[in-house]
């Protein structure tokens, strides 16, 4: 009986002991994620504290060039303006050049013609438009 309680002493114990090996692991993984992650931590902290005034600055400037877009946009949309006014101006002068260079040159030719064939029109038929 009594190496019956002896025999059972020892297994208690020997269980004992490997579960406070594990517990003793379990608690040694443990510090050194707890370390970790308290590293972590401390770098995110720091990182933060860092970066806020950063982040601050950088909102400003965002700010800063969406003003200065927005000034660049209306800008450009009156220079759009300006060139569509100018463009129609050039076309309407262009339109208009033409028409008397045309008329021009028709009446260069007409007189060159005239002074060829040796006869002489009166002055009211240089005056006369033509119609086409």
């Amino acid at each position: 009986m009594i190496w019956i309680a002896i025999a059972i002493q020892l297994i208690l114990s020997a269980g004992l002991l490997w579960a406070a090996w594990q517990v003793w692991m379990l608690k040694k993984a443990l510090t050194a994620t707890v370390k970790t992650v308290d590293g972590w931590t401390e770098a995110c902290q720091n990182g933060l504290q860092v970066s806020s005034p950063s982040l601050e600055i950088a909102r400003g400037g965002v700010g800063s060039l969406r003003e200065q877009y927005q000034k660049l946009q209306m800008q450009l949309e009156r220079i759009r303006k300006l060139l569509s006014v100018l463009g129609r101006g050039v076309s309407f002068l262009g339109s208009r050049w033409q028409k008397s260079s045309k008329g021009s040159s028709n009446s260069l030719n007409n007189k060159s013609s005239n002074r060829s064939s040796g006869s002489r029109s009166s002055g009211s038929k240089h005056n006369v438009k033509r119609r086409r």
